[in-house]
C-alpha cells in the first residue's frame, strides 16, 4: 500500500509539470529508486542520541508497528527543515497511536537539538548525527556538497523511510524535485500523506 502510494505521488508529479520540467523529475524519481536503501530491505543500524544525549538504537525507538525517521538536513540553520519539523509536531500523537512512532534525524548536535526543541516545544523525538556516521549508513548524503569546509557538508538530503519492527524498509518518501541545484530539498511531503500510508497498513 505504501509502495504503491509513493509511486502515485511520483506519478502525479511527474504528469502535472510541463515537458519541459518533467526530465528532471524523472532524474530525480529514477534516482530516488537508488537513494538509501530500497523498499524490502533491511534498514542500516543507528548510531545516533537524541535530543538529551541519550544514545539511541533502532529497536528503542520502535512502536507496536516500526518507526517513520524523517532524514533533515539542520534545524539549526535551515529554515525548510525546522518549517517541515513544525508542521509535523502535531501530528506525532496521531504516528504514536498508529503504532509508527514519528522521529526527526539532523547532523546537528545533541545540544543543537536540545536548544530546538526547548525553544519550539517539541515533543517528537529528535535524532543528532554530527558525525554522519547513521546518514551515511543509510546512503543518504547529499553528494551535491563534497567540500568539507562547507556549512551543508554531511547533511542527508530530505527523505523518509518507514520501518516495521523486523527492521524492514517497508516505505521511502522521496522529497521531490532533485539533488542540488533543482533545490529538491526545499519541496517536502506532507504529514497528512505519511500519516495515511502508516495508518493504512
Amino acid at each position: 500500500m505504501l509502495r504503491t502510494l509513493f509511486i502515485a505521488l511520483a506519478i502525479f508529479s511527474l504528469t502535472s509539470l510541463p515537458a519541459q520540467a518533467q526530465g528532471a523529475l524523472e532524474t530525480a524519481a529514477d534516482a530516488a529508486s537508488r537513494f538509501g536503501p530500497s523498499v524490502g530491505q533491511a534498514a542500516p543500524a543507528l548510531n545516533v542520541m537524541d535530543a538529551s544525549g541519550a544514545p539511541r538504537t533502532l529497536d528503542s525507538l520502535m512502536g507496536e508497528e516500526g518507526v517513520v525517521i524523517y532524514f533533515n538536513r539542520s534545524l539549526d540553520w535551515c529554515p525548510i527543515c525546522l518549517r517541515q519539523t513544525l508542521e509535523l509536531e502535531p501530528y506525532a500523537e496521531a504516528f504514536a497511536d498508529a503504532g509508527w512512532p514519528v522521529t526527526v534525524l539532523t547532523y546537528d548536535d545533541a545540544d543543537t537539538l536540545g536548544q530546538v526543541a526547548e525553544r519550539r516545544g517539541l515533543s517528537l523525538t529528535l535524532l543528532a548525527d554530527p558525525d554522519s556516521r547513521t546518514i551515511d549508513a543509510f546512503g543518504v548524503r547529499d553528494p551535491i556538497y563534497s567540500d568539507p569546509d562547507h556549512l551543508a557538508y554531511g547533511v542527508p538530503y530530505p527523505i523518509t523511510f518507514v520501518i516495521d519492527r523486523d527492521g524492514v524498509v517497508v516505505a521511502k518518501f522521496w522529497h521531490e524535485a532533485g539533488l542540488g541545484d533543482q533545490r529538491g530539498y526545499a519541496t517536502r511531503i506532507s504529514a497528512e500523506d505519511v500519516l495515511a500510508a502508516v495508518q493504512a497498513r
